[in-house]
């Protein structure tokens, strides 16, 4: 499954409330570019449940957060600030497929690609010329971006996806960055 860019990410905000029913275990937590990410995603549900599959995935978030600044021709102020969210990076891999689950552990390894860092950023750059924004306004609002509030999340996501009904998720924050930790 190749890595899908550019749309925004959200997992359901009521998958929230299942969280304690998969939980995503890794061997470390800093990782740099071309390292294997390796780990476990344990399942406790309450009774069995058939779902469609089970899937553990990489996600790269570039989350920004706006305040007092011009955007085109409309200047963004007295509102307070906004935060808008961009998947930069998304890969995910099937641990099983179509079953009946209650208590299980599946380990499983993803390779970071050794330029995830400077695709994650292209990505990016790509997502704003897809909204129609010239090179002039991207380069505008890469500098307004160097100085306001914007990072970028990385985590490790695992998702039980059941037909018909909320999904469970739960996800582990990483650290993934040039240098060693």
């Amino acid at each position: 499954m190749s890595p899908s860019v550019g749309q925004t990410y959200i997992s359901n905000p009521l998958s929230f409330f299942k969280k304690n029913q998969i939980d995503v275990k890794l061997e470390k937590y800093a990782y740099t570019p071309g390292e294997t990410i390796k780990g476990s995603v344990g399942l406790k549900l309450k009774r069995p449940l058939p779902a469609k599959k089970l899937m553990v995935g990489l996600i790269g978030l570039r989350i920004v957060h706006q305040g007092n600044i011009a955007v085109g021709p409309v200047r963004v102020g007295n509102q307070g600030s906004q935060t808008q969210v961009y998947t930069i990076y998304h890969f995910e891999i099937p641990l099983d497929e179509e079953a009946v689950y209650y208590h299980e552990l599946y380990p499983f390894e993803i390779q970071i690609p050794p330029d995830i860092l400077q695709s994650a950023q292209q990505n990016f750059n790509s997502t704003l010329t897809g909204l129609g924004k010239t090179f002039a306004e991207i380069a505008r609002v890469m500098d307004e971006l160097s100085m306001t509030g914007s990072r970028v999340e990385w985590s490790v996501e695992a998702k039980l996806h059941i037909p018909l009904k909320i999904d469970i998720v739960n996800s582990q924050k990483i650290v993934l960055s040039d240098q060693k930790q």
